[in-house]
Order: C-alpha cells, then sequence, then structure tokens
C-alpha cells in the first residue's frame, strides 16, 4: 500500500515473511541519487525525523522505516518474549536487500540510538549491502552494563539500569488527541529539549485513531520498555566486525555511546570523523539538526571523493 503525503513524499510497505514494513520515502522517481536509510530511536518512528530528511532528500534517495513495534509497521511485537536487538538487525537487513535492489546501489545507513546499534550490527553482517554508516549517539553500552541489567531482570529489582524501562512501562498510552499529546509532552520529561515541531511530527507518525475516536501511541509502553531491557545482543562483536567507513556524532550528556566506544569505532575506520557535540543529550537530532544534516552531507562528499 503506497500513501502519498505530499508531493515529495510516500509511505510504502515491505513486505517480509511475517508482516509488513512500513517506511517513509524521499526521491524515489529522481534518478541519481545515494540511497540512504534511517532508522529511529526506540519508541519513536520515522517521521520523528522528517525535518532533518526533507532537508537531505536534495541529495539522496531516503528512505526511514518504523521498526517492528513501532509507527504504521505491523510485524510480531511480543515483550514477553523479547531479549535482544538482533530481530532489528534482521528487520534492517530485509530493508537494505530490497532497497539495494532496487537502486542498483549499496546503501548508506544512518541511524539514532537504537537504530544506530541496529544499523551497526545489519552492516557488520553485511557489508556487501552497506556503502557506509553516520551514527548519531547510537546505543553502544560495555558488557558489564549488559550483564548488570541481566542480574537486575534475573531478580526481578527496579531502578538503577531497570529505570527507563520502569518509566516506559508506566507511560500512558491513550489520548483524546494528538494536540493533547504535544502540550503534554511539550517541554517536560525527554522532550524537554524539542522544538514543538519535531515533538508534532513524532506524534503524527507515532500514534494510531481508535475506534472509540481517541488516539494511541503506535509503540506500546510494554514494548519501548522490553526494548531498554532486551540487551542481550552483543555490540562489542558487531564493532569488531565493522568493516565500512563511518562517522559519528555523540552527546555530551547522558549519551547511549558509553566507554571507549567512540575510539573502537575510530580504529574500525581511522578516517572517521568522530565528534562530541557540546551542550547535547541524547536527543541530538532535535537539539541540532544542522549539525546533523551537515554531518551527513559531509560524509558522502567523503565517499565520493575516497571512489567509494
Amino acid at each position: 500500500m503506497n500513501v502519498v503525503l505530499n508531493e515529495a513524499l510516500t509511505r510504502r510497505e515491505l513486505r517480509v515473511p511475517d508482516g509488513k514494513i512500513s517506511y517513509l520515502e524521499w526521491g524515489a522517481d529522481e534518478a541519481g541519487k545515494a540511497p540512504l536509510h534511517f532508522a529511529h530511536a526506540n519508541g519513536f518512528n520515522g517521521q520523528t525525523y522528517r525535518r532533518i530528511l526533507e532537508e537531505l532528500s536534495d541529495r539522496f534517495h531516503i528512505r526511514a522505516w518504523d521498526a517492528r513495534g513501532h509507527g504504521a509497521t505491523r510485524l510480531p511485537a511480543d515483550p514477553a518474549t523479547h531479549r535482544n536487538w538482533y530481530v532489528y538487525r534482521d528487520d534492517l537487513i530485509r530493508m537494505v536487500e530490497d532497497f539495494a535492489e532496487a537502486t542498483g546501489q549499496k546503501v548508506i545507513l544512518a541511524g539514532h540510538s537504537m537504530g544506530g546499534a541496529a544499523s551497526v550490527m545489519a552492516a557488520a553482517a553485511r557489508p556487501d549491502l552497506v556503502r557506509g554508516l553516520v551514527l548519531v549517539d547510537p546505543v553502544m553500552t560495555p558488557w558489564s552494563f549488559r550483564y548488570l541489567l541481566m542480574a537486575f531482570r534475573l531478580l526481578g529489582m527496579k531502578g538503577g539500569p531497570m529505570s527507563l524501562a520502569d518509566g516506559a512501562e508506566k507511560r500512558r498510552a491513550v489520548f483524546p488527541d494528538g494536540e493533547t499529546i504535544v502540550n503534554r509532552y511539550l517541554g517536560r520529561g525527554a522532550f524537554t529539549t524539542w522544538p514543538r515541531g519535531f515533538l508534532e511530527d513524532y506524534v503524527a507518525g507515532g500514534t494510531r485513531l481508535r475506534d472509540d475516536g481517541q488516539v494511541e501511541l503506535s509503540c506500546a509502553p510494554a514494548w519501548e520498555a522490553a526494548n531498554f531491557r532486551a540487551h542481550g545482543h552483543n555490540i562489542s562483536k558487531a564493532v569488531r566486525n565493522l568493516n565500512v567507513p563511518l562517522a559519528l556524532l555523540h552527546a555530551e550528556h547522558g549519551s547511549t555511546c558509553r566507554g571507549s566506544f567512540p575510539q573502537k569505532l575510530k580504529r574500525r575506520d581511522p578516517g572517521a570523523h568522530i565528534m562530541q557535540v557540546k551542550g547535547s543529550t541524547h536527543f541530538l537530532p532535535m537539539e541540532f539538526p544542522e549539525l546533523v544534516i551537515q554531518e551527513v552531507r559531509d560524509f558522502a562528499a567523503r565517499l565520493e571523493a575516497e571512489g567509494r
């Protein structure tokens, strides 16, 4: 099913064995543009980043998915059985296989937070499909955090590494309308530093109308919480196996790209631009959208200059 949202933007679906992945697409009818896929953070959706991606659509053929359990995508998402993010890696590989086939080119993968981690794992598994990576504060935590998280879960403990999951699980899911959500979230909690426009796009792409006329968050609070707890994947191994060019922007405050991971990424690509963005939080794309736009453009220029 294709839904034309405006003259430049279309929502499409990719059929996969267990359902359909919904994604936004810019520039599909314009030949010669470099393919770029953008993967969003936990609890968000592709439309959240519309203001960034539209600015890039003059140069790139863009797809931005709604990951499993998010937005308009309809794939099984059972919190009770969710243990790691390999499912996102595998879903993303299917997306990139289709994108590469459609364009006849390798794809640049960009991603924020969980989307950055999924992009790293997909690139490590299928470098034949991936031209390079642009990572915006990807979730990369050391093995000690993963084991601490597992210990808390096994013992049924709250707080500590479980705090984000505990908070997500309590999130209200049903509201009278989208405007109510925007007004409730604006300037509060995780959305403290978000401009209103980004929040409006997040709500527009991340809610669905119920039969009773109210709206509901498309990413169920239980699924968002399960993602915060599901760290059974090995991101360190994926980084060790990376063999593609990359760029990294990471936050100054509350970064999820922790410990030595920026240095590890630099070792995988000595030519990589690695930058900690002063004054930024984990929500760097919303706080410094122009910087993210320029980073993607500069990365593509580097690839071209190097003949990649």
